[in-house]
């Protein structure tokens, strides 16, 4: 028993969840700071669009438009946005640190650093969502299945923290950590969940192009920082 307590699978497992599972609340907490910033976040969407005009990469209401033509895929991403998302970062952490450990201490920390930035961005940058502008259908809300409109949770939960879309931060660590992990084409696993998600956050109106792509500059920055710093700690045992 006390061997067991004392491993990986002890202990150190408990406090790995509870720092995850803290991080998490602190971040849900911490969404609902933004919640009331109404005119300031339809500001901001309008800025967003203009800004993708700009940029050639307004296409988000064109591509629902198609897509409306075809429920079951729809109906599909809706699904896809509103349950896989934390399932599959959960599972992922885990199988992490069950079968990668000197991996894992790099994915803890780049999962932390971006979900913190991230947190400190929406509470500073509040913007609403495309489902909630001119021209754009709220898919999850029409067709299920139902979020915001369970009781409860549309009173309190910030819903004008569209920038940056964690959902594709979160695909994207996944897709990371599995890339690092295997050679097998179970690395393809974690590309196909990024390219889902991200087709998923736009076709339902919930995240814009550009939401995902600050997710990405954030996700390669926590990656460049931690694979530097480990680098570093390497070097004078290589050097000796």
């Amino acid at each position: 028993m006390s061997a067991w307590w004392n491993g990986r699978f002890g202990r150190r497992f408990i406090l790995e969840a509870l720092l995850l599972f803290s991080l998490l609340t602190l971040y849900r907490l911490g969404r609902y700071l933004g919640r009331n910033q109404v005119d300031v976040a339809f500001q901001h969407a309008r800025d967003v669009l203009d800004l993708e005009r700009r940029l050639g990469l307004d296409s988000e209401e064109g591509l629902q438009n198609v897509l409306l033509h075809h429920l079951s895929v729809i109906r599909f991403l809706n699904r896809y946005y509103a349950m896989v998302h934390f399932p599959a970062t959960v599972a992922f952490i885990v199988y992490m640190y069950a079968k990668a450990p000197v991996l894992y201490s790099r994915i803890r920390v780049i999962f932390i650093s971006v979900t913190a930035v991230a947190l400190v961005m929406q509470i500073a940058f509040p913007l609403a969502p495309p489902r909630m502008m001119a021209g754009f259908v709220d898919t999850v809300a029409r067709y299920g299945p139902a979020i915001y409109s369970r009781p409860g949770v549309g009173s309190v939960a910030n819903q004008y923290a569209a920038m940056p879309s964690l959902h594709v931060g979160w695909a994207l660590i996944v897709a990371y950590g599995l890339w690092q992990h295997t050679r097998t084409s179970w690395r393809w696993l974690g590309v196909a969940h990024v390219a889902l998600t991200t087709f998923a956050v736009v076709a339902t109106a919930n995240h814009y192009w550009v939401d995902g792509l600050v997710a990405l500059v954030l996700v390669v920055v926590a990656v460049r920082l931690v694979s530097t710093r480990a680098a570093t700690q390497r070097l004078p045992s290589q050097v000796a």
